[in-house]
């Protein structure tokens, strides 16, 4: 079995909210849901993170303010049947992203773009046991453009924004034990990836 580094393990989300901020901005939620017009501070607050989330994913501003405005629309339109769970509002919205993401990736039969700096790969490389050299860094990019849309986006929320698992979960629909159980594979299955590409 393939185990994580500690370092990601506990890694911190920057996205992370407090349990006062989650009831505070509940109280935000139910107010917009009586009406409409009052959804305004949560798009607000959250328009440029969703946008950033897409734009990542996609090699076009335009497909991605396009995306972007759709979850916004999907979001305002669904919010009478939004549930606190607990947790941020934002993972809802990240849920909606992905389901709009996908659904272009499906529909217009191309691969999810993806961006990636020097500090992510070398965070990837040496999750999985490799030295952070010039070759490995190309045989990790050719292995990231076989990956399926929904692993692409597993990597980005773990190492490229950082996410912890829970917050995972909660913008995938799903426990975070399974999430976990998906990384260590995928994981696994890259590195036996890269090697077989030496």
């Amino acid at each position: 079995m393939f185990y994580a580094n500690a370092l990601f393990m506990n890694a911190e989300s920057k996205y992370h909210a407090s349990k006062e901020q989650i009831l505070s901005e509940h109280d935000e939620i139910v107010a917009a849901q009586r009406e409409p017009a009052l959804f305004e501070p949560l798009y607000n607050r959250y328009y440029e993170r969703i946008l950033r989330f897409v734009y990542q994913r996609t090699d076009s501003r335009d497909d991605a303010y396009d995306i972007t405005s759709q979850v916004f629309i999907s979001a305002l339109e669904n919010l009478k049947k939004y549930k606190h769970q607990g947790v941020p509002f934002s993972a809802w919205l990240f849920r909606i992203a992905s389901n709009e993401l996908n659904k272009m990736f499906r529909k217009n039969k191309v691969r999810q773009a993806v961006n990636v700096d020097d500090e992510q790969v070398s965070d990837i490389l040496l999750e999985i046991g490799h030295e952070n050299t010039a070759e490995t860094d190309s045989r990790l990019m050719l292995v990231l453009k076989q990956l399926e849309p929904e692993e692409i986006q597993l990597v980005e929320m773990r190492f490229f924004e950082k996410r912890a698992f829970k917050e995972i979960a909660d913008i995938l629909d799903i426990q975070e034990p399974a999430v976990k159980a998906r990384l260590y594979r995928l994981l696994e299955r890259m590195k036996n990836m890269i090697t077989k590409l030496q």
